[in-house]
């Protein structure tokens, strides 16, 4: 067994006696990637901001749609994973709460635009 030596990811907890796993939770890396698909919306949109003509009432509207639902999915994971995830409670809150500005953001972008 590999259990004397020490990884970079792992930690050694002398309560139990066994080494715990500090790699990120599937459901933060999948609330990061949301955050991902709120950039492809944002793209979306700055695409429909330069262009003219009336295909862009359909990319900008694409491109809030997708903006937001990238923001819902990122804080509703971010939620679920403050729940579940102890250790990554205070990273899941920050990426909730900025999930949560950048859609008051898009939301007052959307209504001025």
């Amino acid at each position: 067994m590999t259990d004397h030596v020490r990884h970079s990811s792992r930690r050694w907890d002398c309560k139990s006696d066994r080494w715990l796993e500090l790699a990120m939770p599937w459901i933060l890396r999948f609330a990061i990637g949301s955050l991902f698909v709120f950039v492809i919306g944002g793209v979306m949109i700055a695409w429909a901001c330069m262009s003219t003509g009336w295909e862009t009432l359909s990319w900008f509207a694409w491109g809030c749609v997708t903006a937001g639902a990238g923001l819902i999915g990122s804080a509703l994971l971010a939620m679920l994973s403050a729940l579940i995830q102890k250790g990554w409670r205070r990273f899941s809150l920050a990426l909730m709460s900025a999930s949560v500005l950048l859609f008051l953001a898009l939301l007052i972008f959307a209504k001025f635009a």
